[in-house]
């Protein structure tokens, strides 16, 4: 199996860096682009779907994901239309991951009520299934509810991933049970980037999960981690190959050294 390789977005780059780095990784042959978010941030940071329209508009070939949008922070609705505009837009090249969030004072900032994210998440994930796939869409839950919504252009598909698990929770992702009946595929944290032992045995039990949840591990992705240290290509090559081994379909280089985006590509898929 050959792993999809990609690069996270760096998040500090002005808007004449950003398209020669798409335009560049795209050109070089990378499958994917991922794009972080922060909504509220004394750094840099961009909101996930925005910048996913302007990589769309100056690429033509590679998947957009985002990892990962903040789904609790945006009214579900809202969240369906821009995803499927998105989809349209880009031919079909969004990948949206979605995730709960794991700052407070972010949360606070938008709105969020404590305790109820994970319900409300859950209803949300739900929610924009119906309302991708039906002409209209009605839900009633706790958190979410609508009648008769029809968004449009409906998207052909869009991959739908969560993210989850840390180095703080032992490499596990608290919703497995989630993950494994509501997602498409899995993107590990970056704080297992190169801990591929750690990374290996979550990905064993998401297998364990994703099967006893009645679906196919062969149509489920999952997405690891590198972070390359300069100058070190048989490590970049070592890291990829226990990845895979692993059973990771997909993995994103994490660095802003873009010097690396060209030697990376070249020892990864040489």
């Amino acid at each position: 199996m050959t792993l999809r390789l990609g690069w996270t977005v760096p998040t500090a780059l002005s808007p004449v860096e950003l398209r020669e780095f798409a335009v560049t990784a795209e050109h070089l042959g990378y499958d994917h682009l991922s794009v972080p978010e922060h909504l509220v941030s004394s750094t840099p940071a961009y909101e996930s779907l925005t910048l996913v329209a302007f990589l769309a508009a100056v690429t033509t070939r590679i998947e957009l994901a985002t990892a990962m949008t903040i789904l609790p922070h945006r009214p579900v609705v809202l969240a369906a239309k821009q995803a499927a505009q998105l989809a349209h837009l880009s031919g079909d090249r969004l990948r949206l991951g979605v995730a709960m969030g794991f700052d407070p004072a972010e949360s606070a900032a938008l709105g969020t009520v404590p305790g109820t994210r994970a319900a409300l998440f859950e209803e949300q994930v739900r929610a924009l299934r119906l309302l991708w796939t039906r002409p209209a869409a009605d839900f009633a839950g706790e958190h979410v509810a609508f009648t008769g919504v029809t968004v449009t252009p409906r998207p052909r598909r869009i991959p739908l991933w969560m993210g989850g698990g840390t180095l703080r929770t032992g490499g596990r992702p608290g919703a497995l049970r989630r993950i494994a009946t509501l997602a498409d595929g899995f993107t590990m944290s970056g704080l297992l980037a190169n801990r591929v032992n750690r990374g290996a045995a979550l990905i064993a039990e998401l297998r364990t999960a994703v099967t006893e949840a009645g679906r196919d591990w062969a149509a489920f992705g999952t997405e690891a981690r590198l972070r390359p240290v300069p100058g070190r290509p048989d490590t970049w090559r070592s890291l990829a190959q226990a990845w895979r081994s692993a059973g990771a379909t997909h993995l994103t280089v994490t660095t802003d050294d873009l010097s690396l985006l060209a030697p990376l590509h070249a020892a990864l898929t040489g």
